[in-house]
């Protein structure tokens, strides 16, 4: 490598994507890029709208579906969070009265979150999250992937032994293993796979999110440059009490759609 490439490569890590030969990002610059990218996403897709196929199932103790709903829901952001309005439950437009209650939760969320103060405390509590989340995990056998002609670094995920958790947040964190796969111009998740290895307690200790829990998440890059969830699902069980349940949920998103002040144009249907 010729030297002024090297010394590029050395004081920009998230350049130089098509190198093969280039050093993986450092994982503290790593940690720092996610939450500065993530952190301006949220306010970049504010202008967006997207329908949402979500279907929760309450399992047997054999695995078989003892009961299922599903909702169509229509996401919009408010300051940078996601308000998910229920349009139809089980297949079936909500009754009249169910969407005026449904119209009013609504209206009270949009209200929070256009309350600009209420918005920057919510947005610190979530950037703090993030922050514990980062940093109670190790990012190990770093490697890199092209997927659609971006060069994606995938690493390993595993609680950091030398993290002391708090809060239950922190401790769910740090009871995490499993992969992530970071898109490397932009420094944000494109894919992110979870499981806990072990029982977390919650709720003062009488609940607890049970060993096995699983959670995957895929992104979708929209061709302004926003990425939004395209695929959310997840499995496990908990305990509460004398109350123990078993779920699974998935969650699709798909015909997203990006507003102006005087137009709506559709620019995606997810595949």
């Amino acid at each position: 490598m010729k030297l002024a490439s090297l010394l590029v490569c050395l004081a920009f890590p998230w350049i130089s994507a098509s190198a093969g030969d280039a050093p993986l990002p450092n994982a503290q610059v790593l940690r720092e890029r996610l939450i500065a990218s993530a952190e301006k996403q949220q306010k970049e897709r504010e202008n967006y709208s997207c329908s949402v196929h979500h279907e929760d199932f309450e399992l047997k103790g054999d695995g078989s579906v003892k009961k299922k709903e599903t909702t169509l829901q229509d996401r919009f952001f408010v300051n940078g969070w996601s308000v998910n309005h229920v349009l139809e439950r089980d297949g079936k437009p909500l009754s009249k009265d169910d969407a005026k209650k449904e119209q009013e939760r609504i209206d009270k969320l949009v209200k929070k979150y256009s309350d600009a103060k209420r918005a920057d405390k919510a947005q610190q509590e979530w950037s703090r999250q993030l922050d514990v989340f980062i940093k109670a995990l190790r990012f190990n056998n770093g490697h890199r992937e092209q997927r659609d002609g971006r060069s994606i670094v995938v690493y390993d995920l595993a609680g950091d032994p030398n993290f002391r958790p708090q809060k239950v947040e922190e401790r769910f964190a740090q009871a995490l293993t499993g992969k992530i796969w970071i898109d490397e111009e932009v420094g944000l998740p494109d894919e992110l796979k979870l499981l806990t290895n072990r029982d977390v307690k919650v709720a003062a200790g009488i609940g607890s999110l049970n060993k096995g829990f699983q959670l995957h998440l895929v992104w979708q890059r929209q061709p302004d440059g926003v990425w939004l969830i395209k695929v959310a699902e997840g499995s496990g069980d908990a305990r509460a009490f004398f109350v123990h349940e078993r779920f699974r949920f998935h969650e699709q998103t798909e015909q997203c759609h990006l507003f102006s002040v005087n137009t709506q144009q559709k620019i995606q249907a997810s595949k």
